[in-house]
């Protein structure tokens, strides 16, 4: 039985289904318009095992034929147009972001799948200002302040209510920033400009004030595979927190590793409540991201040398844990 990942061989997707293939499972993609992350993240004979699948996750059509040409018991959803995309084109964010949720979960009642796992965001949450408690409770209210944000926020409340009237088995992880080699799009591709003085070159970030939370792609890739195989959870949707830090400790970090790097801040904060309470998470299901900001940029830069056909890194004076990775 199969695994299908919407929106596979996208940022995220890609490393999902490095994982499961390395676990033993069947891999299905469905993308409209694929991307090529996946032919960075996979070798050649990982690609090879992947059945790919063009089609529109808002099309139960296209949804129906993937499940049932495959024999898919579980799905990973990912498709999702991001931010500030769906600020940019609303009629596309409400296709994919609102009516893309639909169609799985309709394709999960329908073909009595035995798991949903899909991909809410902090965003749904809002600005620090909007929200009594920080960090953020589980359960707290939704202020969303764009339109991708309303999107999964309306996404939870439907989940919700294919859970409730038909008893089908889906769970939502909210993400913060995710990171990694492949990220080009959305808010988080801000970590792109920290990568810049691997190469030679100036970097400008955006964003200089705030404090994030980092998420590193392999981390989010286990954590997502590890859902997929669980029971029920008592809770539809879970806050994520794997390692809150400023932005200006991580570009202080990249100086540490590139002495010559010229790095400057553009003022201001993204406007979003990062810290989260990820207590239910843990209680629930339980989870220890390996990678800390650290080493998550560590690997970011490395691939980004060996892209350009630079020699490694070498280690910051005095640290031991440096394996260049």
């Amino acid at each position: 039985m199969a695994v299908l990942i919407t929106g596979g061989t996208g940022f995220i997707g890609a490393y999902v289904a490095r994982r499961l293939l390395r676990a033993g499972r069947k891999v299905v993609t469905l993308d409209n318009l694929p991307s090529n992350v996946i032919n960075e993240v996979l070798d050649p004979e990982e690609l090879a095992q992947v059945r790919f699948m063009r089609g529109d996750v808002s099309s139960l059509r296209d949804v129906a034929r993937a499940i049932r040409d495959n024999n898919v018991e579980r799905v990973i959803h990912l498709a999702s147009l991001l931010h500030p995309a769906s600020n940019e084109n609303p009629p596309l964010a409400i296709q994919v972001n609102i009516q893309g949720q639909a169609t799985i979960l309709e394709a999960a009642r329908i073909f009595d799948l035995k798991k949903v796992v899909w991909a809410s965001s902090v965003v749904v949450f809002g600005s620090r200002d909007s929200q009594p408690r920080i960090p953020v409770p589980n359960d707290a209210p939704h202020h969303p302040v764009n339109l991708y944000g309303a999107s999964k926020s309306f996404d939870e409340f439907l989940t919700n209510h294919y859970i409730r009237e038909w008893g089908i088995d889906a769970l939502g992880l909210r993400f913060t920033v995710v990171y990694g080699p492949g990220r080009v799009r959305g808010a988080s591709a801000f970590v792109n400009e920290l990568i810049k003085p691997a190469l030679g070159k100036p970097a400008n970030v955006p964003f200089g004030d705030d404090i994030v939370d980092w998420q590193y792609v392999e981390d989010i890739a286990d954590l997502l595979v590890k859902c997929i195989d669980l029971p029920r959870t008592r809770t539809p949707v879970f806050n994520t927190q794997f390692d809150r830090r400023s932005i200006r400790e991580a570009g202080a970090f990249v100086r540490e590793l590139i002495p010559s790097a010229v790095i400057t801040y553009q003022p201001g904060e993204f406007g979003i409540a990062w810290e989260l309470d990820d207590s239910v998470l843990q209680e629930e299901i339980g989870f220890e991201p390996m990678f800390t900001m650290e080493r998550g940029l560590r690997a970011v830069l490395e691939h980004a040398r060996r892209q350009a056909g630079l020699p490694p890194l070498e280690a910051p004076a005095g640290d031991h844990s440096w394996k260049g990775q």
